[in-house]
């Protein structure tokens, strides 16, 4: 016996993407759209793929204030479903709470919506035969403290065990700790699979008895979720482990890369070297629009046109209006990065300042650890505005730090 269906979660539909006024209108209104357009593409792979069932593990709506817009989308995508015979199961998590405001409207048949008060066992299946449990919980409210796991248990039944939940599985770091829950907490309530929401990214903690996993959102909503978003298409078999293949459903894909400008002359071959990397991006995700965050890097020697006033907004702009009116979008942003053509070697001999510093960060950058010059920079990092980035920081870290200081002096002192 197999059963095949979509784990999805943290669709967010409805995110207002703020911070986005100096993008063209074309490309805003893509983005107002793609949470909604992703959802839609997972309803056209459950239908193509013919699958029993839909899961969602969490965060539908990005607010507790969903909109009627938002919902009427939603219900019309799970109307689609529910119309060719696919149930979908849904658990709300911290951005759309049960108690938040929702419209009067009547959900489609084949919808089941978990309750917050206890942990329910819904049966799904086809022609009166069970094939599996589907086993979930939503949240009352946004603050949910509480370990929900422990609710979770197999019972009796016939068919496959499935639990849905928006949780923090083993304490994940740079995620609100909701609905805290252990891997032996999971194990215990011997399920088959668990469909997990609230982590931002593809993750299979564990492939089997139980299998673990975070499908991550579906749409990304900034450049800090770059790469592929989509859902988990997943088979359960009796005798075999789970198959879990990642589909990328995303409407919108946001990138992060460099472009190494070491040995350019010219402003014009930089131009080039930009664009082509865009275009390679372009060639590699077809279909989609396309936020770029491109690190300009490398020794070179327009570095210091690059540096001068307004040059970087310059370039960008030229480049942005190069891809403007292309289908599918193409948005640029640029970062500096780069450094000014030294002889390092001879400053290195010299008998001055520089030499003196050249060797300082020789010394600094060949340590193994850096506990004492953290604790130098410690009240610098506790002062400024920008210390909650600076936490913890890596001896990998620090090392790049020296570099990039190093190159930020030289810059400075032999302009």
């Amino acid at each position: 016996m197999t059963f095949k269906f979509i784990h999805c979660s943290d669709l967010h539909i409805d995110s207002p993407f703020k911070g986005f006024s100096s993008v063209e209108n074309s490309l805003v209104e893509a983005l107002r759209k793609s949470t909604y357009q992703a959802f839609q593409n997972i309803v056209e792979l459950a239908l193509k793929e013919k699958v029993e069932a839909v899961l969602i593990a969490g965060d539908i709506y990005d607010g507790t204030e969903k909109s009627l817009e938002a919902q009427l989308k939603f219900r019309h995508g799970l109307q689609k479903l529910s119309d060719k015979g696919i149930d979908t199961f849904i658990v709300h998590g911290n951005h759309d709470p049960l108690d938040g405001w929702s419209t009067s409207l009547e959900w489609p048949e084949r919808v089941h919506i978990f309750s917050g008060t206890q942990m329910e066992c819904l049966p799904v299946g086809k022609n009166r035969v069970v094939k599996a449990y589907v086993h979930g919980i939503s949240y009352p409210k946004r603050d949910v403290t509480e370990n929900l796991a422990q609710n979770f248990s197999r019972g009796n039944g016939e068919g496959f065990a499935i639990g849905l939940l928006h949780s923090n599985v083993g304490h994940q770091s740079g995620h609100d700790n909701y609905a805290p829950c252990s891997m032996d907490d999971l194990i215990a309530a011997k399920m088959d699979y668990w469909a997990l929401g609230h982590i931002h990214r593809f993750r299979v903690l564990r492939e089997s008895n139980p299998a673990v996993v975070y499908s991550g959102n579906s749409q990304a909503r900034h450049m800090r979720e770059s790469g592929e978003k989509g859902c988990c298409l997943v088979t359960l078999n009796k005798n075999t482990d789970p198959l879990i293949q990642f589909i990328p459903i995303d409407a919108v894909r946001y990138i992060q890369g460099e472009v190494d400008l070491s040995g350019t002359v010219t402003l014009e071959e930089v131009i080039h070297a930009v664009r082509s990397k865009c275009e390679d991006f372009a060639g590699q995700i077809k279909q989609r629009d396309l936020f770029i965050d491109l690190s300009l890097n490398g020794r070179t020697q327009v570095h210091s046109e690059l540096q001068r006033g307004d040059a970087l907004q310059g370039l960008q702009g030229e480049i942005r209006t190069y891809f403007q009116g292309r289908t599918p979008s193409i948005w640029l942003n640029l970062k500096l990065d780069t450094a000014g053509i030294y002889d390092v070697e001879s400053l290195r001999e010299g008998k001055d300042f520089i030499a003196d510093l050249v060797n300082l960060f020789d010394v600094e950058g060949k340590r193994e650890s850096f506990a004492d010059l953290k604790e130098v920079l410690k009240p610098a990092f506790e002062t400024w505005q920008g210390k909650k980035y600076l936490h913890d920081l890596s001896d990998e870290e620090m090392k790049d730090f020296l570099v990039q200081a190093k190159s930020l002096c030289l810059d400075k002192l032999l302009k």
